[in-house]
């Protein structure tokens, strides 16, 4: 059956024009459809359903139907939709438009519970009734809501743009962890994974796999942190080639987790374990197949797809709810943009635009921020042209991050889950008209009734965790404990929020060397503030974490009681040492090391600095993007001394 008229506008039955009514030749073998061919609104809905499955389904307007059946007057025919089976039983209303869902294959249980539940079958009955005295209200609220109608809200092209577009983001994740891992948790590193796990080892007596599950625990030496990146990068590109989609998103998860339990402090980031809790889910998501593309490919699952937009709802929430809950002044008042550009741990150089900006400007932003992190995200779980409404703002707000601050591959992220808020008719938009119809993009087979019954289970146990941790973050009450903690290892659902307080000083830990204590160099890192006139970079997908760990540790170091004291600090004794025994993968790290071609520095200091942007005019006058001033120094640190008796 086709539409000559689409053709007419230049495009195809394919694209869902809902121009023209779906009409079968009568008498047929099939259930048969009978709707008012005068009602707009019918029409639009009844092209919806024609759009899922077309074949043993017979459809027919009324005006076409009556005829065939003269038992059933034509004022019954209008006041609502009938459904007559081949053996001649008749549905009528909610229980037709019910048993239409289940013939196009869409869902089975209203039907099941309309026909077991008087409770429900009244409500329906009640609302089907009042939809149908008031088509025309229907039709336009229908059509400010979902859009264009007739364009079935599939899923099957929105998981294979997800997939790949997931790929993507664990292949940067990998590929940043490849030329770091050697320098941070390497044999030859800051904090070293395998005197680590020793440790820890050495107290538990055993190694405590379910605490801290990772592939370290067989050999933490760097063969296998090479191989679990590189293992990584090798699945994350096979999966977004479209290969054994759920095998290689099993590989990915695996060797990722195993990276962020071996890593250390520098792996403990929101993004680490947002990534490690969207790829589990996707898992499940994925088909059961060799090919993403293949033609026998399942129909996603509601179920994980639901819960997947979930996780993006409850972390953009809990992002805006915890700047509120902590009771932050500068939240409350709206000024916290006027700090958050110069203070935040990577600025970019627009940034420093940002920064100078109007002050009822930073007002206005971060009135703005709190409407896309509060209210966009009740907007995720409403109808299409709502999560449209939801995709655009989050999209955007995340794109701003994005072009001031450096966070490696979280805002990505939090864009590449923004796409599930898509159905397959708004992303076939992105494509040529010319080349739509060969998309294949629409309803399929249900999945298997075992693979349905999986992700039940995954269902019911990620709510387990996610709801219990809800309830913690929200209320400030602890909830099943021990259950949470049980599985808190495997990152599977996690807490998020930040910049919960804003920070309104930027004090940066500035390292140098020197081999006669009078003269000294000062160390280089890739993307920190360090010269005052290098211009703020951009490092996206990239995560530059020892950059990143360096920004807290100034943070500590800004509020420790005796100062210049460094106990307290999570990684400077550590790099100290590392620097003092000139270690070539953690040189390697850092953009300029001095000495290093000299066997390493006889003194090593440290200070801790005031940082903030330039102005205009300060910057027109000299050039400089940061202006410092001087808070403590550690004084002079013999690096012979400091090997021997290190600084923990």
């Amino acid at each position: 059956m086709g539409c000559n008229a689409c053709q007419d506008c230049g495009s195809r039955c394919e694209e869902q024009c809902d121009a023209h009514v779906p009409e079968t030749p009568l008498p047929s073998p099939h259930p048969v459809v009978i709707f008012d061919g005068d009602c707009r609104f019918c029409r639009r809905w009844i092209r919806r359903y024609w759009n899922l499955k077309n074949e043993g389904i017979a459809w027919s307007s009324l005006q076409n139907a009556r005829d065939q059946y003269p038992n059933i007057s034509e004022d019954s025919f209008k006041q609502a939709l009938h459904v007559i089976e081949p053996d001649g039983s008749i549905r009528t209303g909610a229980a037709a438009c019910y048993r239409v869902l289940q013939l196009v294959g869409v869902r089975a249980w209203p039907l099941w519970l309309h026909e077991h539940a008087s409770l429900a079958r009244r409500v329906g009955t009640a609302i089907y009734s009042w939809v149908s005295k008031h088509r025309a209200a229907a039709d336009r609220t229908s059509t400010l809501l979902h859009g264009n109608v007739a364009a079935p809200s599939t899923t099957l092209l929105a998981r294979r743009v997800f997939l790949r577009l997931l790929g993507l983001v664990y292949l940067a994740a990998f590929l940043s962890a490849g030329w770091q891992l050697k320098g941070l948790v390497g044999s030859n590193g800051i904090r070293p994974v395998s005197e680590r796990f020793s440790f820890i080892e050495t107290v538990f007596g055993v190694a405590p796999f379910n605490q801290l599950p990772t592939l370290l625990w067989l050999d933490a030496g760097d063969p296998m942190l090479q191989a679990l990146w590189i293992t990584g990068a090798i699945a994350a590109s096979l999966l977004v080639i479209g290969l054994a989609p759920m095998a290689m998103l099993l590989v990915c998860w695996i060797s990722y987790l195993s990276i962020v339990n071996g890593g250390d402090v520098f792996y403990n980031y929101q993004w680490d374990a947002l990534l490690l809790e969207t790829g589990f889910l996707a898992i499940f998501l994925a088909p059961f197949h060799w090919r993403l593309n293949a033609p026998g490919a399942r129909r996603p699952s509601n179920a994980i797809r639901l819960m997947l937009l979930w996780l993006l709802a409850r972390f953009m929430f809990t992002s805006g709810f915890v700047k509120l809950q902590s009771g932050d002044p500068t939240w409350w008042d709206c000024t916290a943009l006027s700090y958050h550009y110069w203070t935040q741990p990577l600025p970019t150089w627009i940034a420093w635009y940002m920064a100078g900006a109007a002050d009822w400007f930073q007002k206005a932003s971060c009135f703005l921020m709190f409407v896309v992190e509060l209210g966009l995200p009740l907007l995720i779980f409403g109808p299409r042209v709502v999560r449209f409404i939801a995709f655009v703002g989050i999209v955007g707000f995340q794109l701003i991050i994005m072009a001031t601050g450096n966070y490696g591959f979280f805002n990505l992220l939090t864009i590449v889950l923004c796409f599930l808020l898509l159905d397959d008719a708004q992303l076939l938009l992105l494509w040529p008209r010319s080349v739509r119809w060969k998309i294949r993009a629409g309803l399929v087979r249900l999945e298997s009734q075992p693979r349905r019954l999986l992700n039940a289970g995954v269902l019911i146990f990620i709510l387990s965790l996610g709801i219990p941790t809800c309830w913690a973050q929200l209320s400030g009450r602890p909830a099943m404990e021990d259950w949470r903690k049980f599985f808190a290892g495997y990152r599977l659902v996690n807490g998020y929020g930040l910049f919960r307080t804003m920070t309104t000083t930027r004090p940066e830990l500035r390292i140098e060397a020197s081999n006669d204590g009078v003269d000294w160099e000062p160390y280089v890192f890739t993307y920190k503030p360090g010269p005052l006139d290098r211009r703020p970079s951009f490092c996206i997908p990239d995560m530059p974490r020892l950059d990143w760990q360096l920004w807290f540790d100034g943070l500590y170091a800004e509020a420790l009681p005796n100062q210049p004291n460094i106990e307290g600090l999570m990684i400077m004794p550590d790099l100290l040492v590392a620097l003092a025994q000139n270690r070539k993968p953690v040189l390697d790290l850092l953009e300029y090391a001095p000495f290093q071609d000299t066997g390493g520095p006889r003194y090593l200091r440290w200070h801790l600095d005031q940082y903030q942007f330039t102005s205009r005019v300060e910057r027109s006058e000299n050039g400089d993007w940061w202006t410092s001033t001087p808070d403590f120094s550690s004084g002079v640190i013999p690096t012979e001394e400091l090997l021997k008796t290190g600084l923990r």
